[in-house]
Formats: C-alpha cells, sequence, structure tokens
C-alpha cells in the first residue's frame, strides 16, 4: 500500500481564542474528549470514502483511508496514541480534515487538506464529551462539547468565533447531534435511558422546536443520519447480535415517523454507517474486527464487501454512533 506522511509541513500551531460578547460565561478550557467518537468521513464526490481507520500505534497515531475517487490507500501520521481522534470539515473545502484532542494540553489539532498545515484550538474541559459539528450552517465543522455535569453544550462557531452555550440534558444523557430538520445546521439532541428498557430522545430543533420520541431500548447503539434521502437525520439504532438473534437496524422515518427494520451484521461487529455510494441517502454498514472486511448494504450500488485495516483498528465512520 502506498504510504504518506501527512506531517510534510507544518505551521506553528496558533491558538484559536474563543469567546462572545453576547455572553458573560467563559469558554470552557482545557479540553478532555471521549476517545470512542469520531465523525463520519466524507470527501469532495460526497461519497464516504471507504474505508478509513485509525490505527493505535504504540507511539503514534496513524490514519488510513481508502478514496472513494480513485480507490487509492493513503496512510499518514498525525498525533500519538493517546490523542483523541475527531476528524471533520473545520476549512469548508468539502474534504474531511484529519484532527485529533489532545488531553494534556487541552487542544484540538486540525490538518487542513488542502496544504497539509495545521491549527489548533482551545475548547473544553475534563469530562467534556464531544460532538463536533455544523452547527451554524456555514459549512464548516465546528468545535463542540456536552458537559453532562451541567447539561451544558458549548459550541465554537467557526462563522464569527463566538461560543453558544444551552442548557440541554443531563447527567447520564448522550449527544446524538445532526441536522434533524434539515435546513442545514445540526441540531443539539441527547438520548437517555429510561424506565422500562427505554430509549428517549430530545431534540432542540432550530427551526421546528423540541421533539421528544421513545425509539430503541437500552444497549441499542444510536446511529442517526439520512436513510431516505430527504435532508433530514432520521432517529435509528443499531441492535446488535446477542448470539441468538441477527444484528437489526430500526429507522424512523423523518417524514412521517414511521419505521422500518432490517437485518445487517452478526456478533462482534461496528456499525459504520454513511453515504457510500453518493445517492444522498446512508447505507447500513458494519466493520467486522474478526476478518476485518466491511459489509456494506448501499442502497444503488448493491452489497459492497472489501477488505481494510486491523483487528485492533477504530474505523472512522463508526465512532460518534453510540
Amino acid at each position: 500500500m502506498q504510504r504518506r506522511l501527512f506531517l510534510a509541513s507544518c505551521d506553528p500551531a496558533p491558538v484559536r481564542t474563543t469567546g462572545d460578547s453576547s455572553s458573560t460565561k467563559a469558554a470552557p478550557p482545557n479540553s478532555l474528549l471521549d476517545p470512542a467518537r469520531v465523525s463520519l468521513v466524507y470527501r469532495a464526490t460526497r461519497e464516504t470514502d471507504c474505508c478509513a481507520t485509525c490505527h493505535p500505534n504504540p507511539s503514534a497515531g496513524e490514519w488510513w483511508y481508502r478514496k472513494s475517487s480513485d480507490g487509492q490507500t493513503r496512510a499518514g501520521q498525525f498525533g500519538s496514541s493517546s490523542d483523541v481522534i475527531t476528524p471533520g470539515d473545520f476549512t469548508g473545502d468539502g474534504k474531511t480534515d484529519l484532527a485529533f484532542f489532545r488531553p494534556a494540553e487541552g487542544r484540538w489539532y486540525v490538518l487542513r487538506s488542502d496544504n497539509d498545515s495545521y491549527f489548533a484550538i482551545q475548547f473544553g474541559q475534563a469530562g467534556d464529551i464531544p460532538m463536533p459539528a455544523d452547527f451554524d450552517g456555514d459549512g464548516k465543522t465546528d468545535a463542540a462539547v456536552f458537559r453532562p455535569s451541567e447539561g451544558l453544550w458549548f459550541i465554537l462557531r467557526s462563522s464569527d468565533t463566538g461560543v453558544t452555550f444551552a442548557q440541554f440534558g443531563t447527567v447520564g444523557d448522550q449527544p446524538v447531534a445532526a441536522d434533524y430538520d434539515g435546513d442545514g445546521k445540526a441540531d443539539i439532541a441527547i438520548v437517555r435511558n429510561i424506565s422500562g428498557n427505554i430509549r428517549q430522545w430530545w431534540i432542540q430543533r432550530t427551526t421546528l422546536g423540541i421533539a421528544v420520541l421513545n425509539f430503541g431500548v437500552t444497549g441499542d447503539i444510536t446511529v442517526p443520519g439520512d436513510y431516505t434521502g430527504d435532508g433530514k437525520a432520521d432517529v435509528a439504532v443499531f441492535h446488535p447480535n446477542t448470539g441468538q438473534t441477527p444484528s437489526e437496524w430500526y429507522i424512523l422515518r423523518s417524514e412521517d415517523f414511521s419505521y422500518f427494520s432490517f437485518p445487517w451484521g452478526q456478533l462482534g461487529d461496528v456499525p459504520v454507517p454513511a453515504d457510500y455510494d453518493g445517492d444522498g441517502k446512508f447505507e447500513a454498514g458494519v466493520f467486522r474486527p474478526s476478518d476485518t472486511v466491511w459489509y456494506i448494504n448501499q442502497t444503488t450500488g448493491g452489497p459492497l464487501f472489501t477488505q481494510f485495516g486491523l483487528g485492533t483498528d477504530k474505523p472512522v465512520p463508526s465512532l460518534y454512533n453510540r
């Protein structure tokens, strides 16, 4: 495989300070982010690259991905094995930038996709859960965290470098931000386990107000995305195989709140949903560590099976699903 070192050139990593003149509350310093969460990977073709992994090298963080545009494999080193990977399109060029958070420094590091230089952002604090997304609709990923201890969201807006503070959620809630109302802006949202083994979704839609939906059971992995192609994220869960039943996907249609389900996956699989064939719809997909094969149920291109990665790798498209 062709190997490429992404750190060929770097600038001095300037720190972007945060603040908002409309708020008297200080921005959260020195973030410690959850290493098990990473955003979906998109490229300029609007197809998700299959496949992308982060390899936990003992001394350095290695990134490996196969480009959907030409099928070539790329690899490079950016960060260390203890960093928290947080890729997204932070520069707005339509390509995902490699990114990570370094807990010891309280900084996010972003490697620009256009010239392989990097910049750094100081944002967050210990115990925060990262949820980067485009909250202000400017086409760039915003650094954002959910602080369960206070039920607060902190969003660093890329459009004006101000900070948005929002009270939404509590201890034990799981952040699941996505564009649920189709206005081009990610909506603040959480999932909460309630009595009766039920998962309850609370979504603060930008244009339509708050929605509360009971969907899924304890143990399900949340996999929201636009599975129907209407431009809105659908509430969705992956029900893992328990050894007695197949893994099932349950999708709640955003159009009418009806749902459909289908089996895809087996015991030990990691869900990796994304738009792999570029038709504007999320496809169900799983990475199987036991044979390092990606199994993608493409909506227009048919089933796709491809081997990529190691059994210990983290499949990047999966890491914001919980």
